[in-house]
C-alpha cells in the first residue's frame, strides 16, 4: 500500500505538530525523516495519528444552511438549471440582485428575506402552471 504523505502531513497540522516533532516522538528521536521509517512503522505512526484526531461532538450544519438548502430546491423545481451548478450560479445573481450579495455571504436574517421573496416567485410560478 502506498504510503499517503498528504494526509499524515494534514494530520500532523491539524494537531500542532510538524511531521518531523511527529516521527521523532514516535521513534523515540531515533529519526525526523519520514522516508526512513518501514512501512510497518509509518501505518502504525499513521493509525496512531488518526487514533488522535479529536472529533467534534457537537457537530451541527452552518447557520442558515436550511434556508440555502430550501432555496435550492425551491429553484431547482422551477427549473432555473439542469445541474446543481447551474442552479447555484443563478441563484447567486438572484441573491445579487437583491441583497447585492452572493447566497453563500448573505446572514441569517437577509437569508430569511430572499426565502420569502423567492417562495412568493414559486407560488406566482405554480399559478402560472395551472392556467
Amino acid at each position: 500500500m502506498p504510503r499517503d504523505y498528504r494526509r499524515f502531513y494534514a494530520m500532523c497540522k491539524a494537531l500542532g505538530k510538524t511531521k518531523e516533532e511527529a516521527v521523532f516522538e514516535f521513534t523515540n528521536g531515533r529519526t525526523t525523516s519520514s522516508g526512513a521509517l518501514s512501512d510497518k512503522e509509518f501505518n502504525e505512526l499513521f493509525n496512531m495519528l488518526a487514533n488522535h484526531q479529536q472529533v467534534p461532538s457537537m457537530w451541527g450544519p452552518a447557520p442558515g444552511d436550511t434556508q440555502r438548502k430550501k432555496m435550492i430546491g425551491l429553484a431547482r423545481s422551477m427549473n432555473w438549471g439542469e445541474t446543481t451548478d447551474q442552479v447555484l450560479i443563478k441563484l447567486d445573481d438572484f441573491c445579487l440582485k437583491q441583497k447585492k450579495k452572493r447566497m453563500n455571504a448573505l446572514s441569517v436574517y437577509e437569508l430569511g428575506l430572499i426565502l420569502t421573496i423567492l417562495e412568493k416567485i414559486y407560488s406566482q410560478y405554480l399559478g402560472g402552471i395551472k392556467r
